[in-house]
């Protein structure tokens, strides 16, 4: 009986590159991006989609626009820059993957420590915790990292004439308050 030669050949390579993939802890490493890489990615992706985007121009005002807002975080980045570059050219939205970064993504421990804090500082202004709801912090936990997370958190000291414009400072994409 004749012997697949490729067969033999291929599952000695296949355990070698099964151990040289794996894991022994099998974490979960989040795909995370920097500003610069996002910024890279995005310009690619708008002018494969429409050719009179200059990706040179796009990056710059791109990386211009991060550099002067408070810092995002680098998995939300990631999963947005990923969600774009998979997206078709018809259906590339940043509100889209940022709605399904937001989705997929955990709020950090310091995150969750910030919210609390958030909804307890907005129900001395509130009382009905309309102003200030425990979604929108969420949403901005998983959008700015713990350095803008810690600016923001300095807001909440703040009196109640205060604290919205402070917050809308310090975490201006995403809607805080009314």
């Amino acid at each position: 009986m004749r012997r697949p030669i490729f067969r033999d050949w291929l599952g000695p390579l296949w355990l070698l590159l099964g151990a040289a993939c794996s894991s022994g802890t099998d974490e979960y490493q989040p795909i995370t991006s920097t500003p610069d890489d996002y910024c890279q990615r995005r310009c690619e992706k708008a002018h494969a989609c429409t050719d009179s985007i200059n990706p040179a121009e796009c990056r710059s005002a791109c990386q211009s626009t991060l550099a002067t807002e408070p810092k995002l975080r680098a998995d939300f980045l990631g999963y947005v820059a990923g969600c774009v570059d998979s997206s078709s050219c018809g259906n590339t939205s940043i509100s889209k993957c940022t709605s399904e970064a937001w989705a997929q993504l955990s709020v950090s421990a310091y995150g969750q420590n910030f919210c609390s804090a958030f909804v307890a500082a907005g129900n001395q202004c509130d009382d009905t915790g309309a102003t200030y709801p425990e979604s929108a912090c969420f949403e901005a936990a998983k959008t700015y990292d713990d350095s803008a997370l810690k600016a923001a958190d300095d807001c909440l000291s703040k009196s109640c004439t205060e604290l919205s414009a402070c917050l809308a400072r310090t975490m201006p994409k995403v809607t805080l308050t009314p």
